[in-house]
């Protein structure tokens, strides 16, 4: 099940980002609020991205190196970083 915000790979391998749209239907007065989630592709820049982050985060996994995607809404961009290891516990 997909959630509004999910982006996703699709199988002819174009991304795409799931949005909740609302459906009007004409004529109809009391037919509530009607809401479906669909997946709308992604600009070629942002499928660019995309790939290149996937790319990358298979070679780190791929080496056992664990790594997180972060997109930055500001700049628009992805990076890649190390994640953070838990804390081991002191031990006495």
């Amino acid at each position: 099940m997909a959630y509004d915000g999910e982006l996703v790979k699709m199988e002819n391998g174009r991304w795409a980002r799931f949005q909740r749209c609302q459906v009007y239907r004409p004529g109809v007065e009391d037919a509530g609020e009607t809401m479906l989630l669909i997946a709308v592709e992604l600009e070629e820049r942002y499928q660019r991205q995309l790939d290149e982050a996937a790319d990358s985060l298979a070679q780190y996994r791929y080496q056992g190196v664990p790594v997180q995607v972060r997109f930055d809404s500001g700049s628009q961009g992805i990076t890649l970083q190390p994640e953070q290891a838990a804390s081991a516990p002191a031990v006495h």
